[in-house]
């Protein structure tokens, strides 16, 4: 059995069904300022405390741990009970998950160093350059899918450490990414945040992430925290935990 941290135990003196009393686990990546462990090892950040906030709404006993985004991916599309509580929905996954609702809205947008000054006004003006992503990722579905190809206007990484640094070298002209994860990429690569900007917003790509659980998952626990979700998203307590984080509902 995993061991799990950063336990929550929430009781209600008041009937519920049976299924209502186990424990559920809430897994996702280390990744600030949404989900990551602090120095004494435990889960923090700005969906841990979403999370921690609608199970308080609820009569469940809840897990969190932060662990590799392949391994959260699995448990949550195969362990009934087991939610992925910050992951991108996008078409590829629609069938192969449960979705019980949105927990925060990414930005995607086309990066570019500051010293490229070119003015990108669509996509379709951007297969004229060398755009970079990673292999795996929607992100390549995304560009293949409207046109860009590998070993003309499309270069895919297997990391972001190499990514980042093709397009500081200049040997690709943009990066597609979103507003999670870019600073934490740019200092694991040991690269500047300032040197680069925003240079092209992609409106079309899939910008929700959600609590998303195995289609096996009990829908009586799914109803419960769909509606926990949207009593804190009413009652104010999800606006004033990303105020507190600086983000913006």
């Amino acid at each position: 059995m995993l061991a799990f941290r950063n336990t929550i135990a929430v009781f209600f003196i008041m009937a519920w069904p049976l299924s209502a009393s186990q424990t559920i686990h809430f897994v996702a990546e280390e990744l600030p300022t949404f989900h990551y462990y602090d120095a004494n090892h435990e889960a923090k950040g700005a969906l841990v405390e979403v999370i921690n906030s609608l199970i308080r709404h609820t009569p469940f006993q809840a897990n969190i741990e932060l662990m590799p985004f392949a391994r959260a991916y699995h448990l949550a599309q195969h362990q009934p009970n087991t939610y992925l509580f910050s992951v991108l929905r996008t078409p590829n996954r629609e069938n192969q998950f449960s979705w019980i609702g949105q927990t925060y809205k990414s930005t995607a947008f086309l990066v570019g160093m500051k010293t490229n000054k070119i003015q990108l006004t669509s996509l379709e003006q951007a297969k004229k350059y060398t755009l970079g992503t990673i292999r795996g990722y929607y992100s390549e579905t995304f560009l293949k899918n409207n046109g860009f190809e590998e070993d003309k206007n499309l270069v895919l990484s297997v990391n972001f450490d190499s990514m980042w640094h093709q397009l500081f070298k200049h040997r690709i002209d943009y990066v597609l990414t979103n507003n999670i994860a870019l600073e934490r990429e740019l200092k694991s690569a040991n690269l500047s945040p300032y040197e680069i900007e925003q240079k092209l917003a992609l409106v079309d790509f899939p910008h929700d992430l959600f609590i998303a659980t195995d289609l096996n998952s009990d829908p009586n626990i799914n109803s419960q925290l769909a509606s926990a979700l949207e009593t804190i998203k009413t009652n104010g307590e999800y606006q004033v935990i990303l105020s507190k984080w600086q983000l913006q509902p």
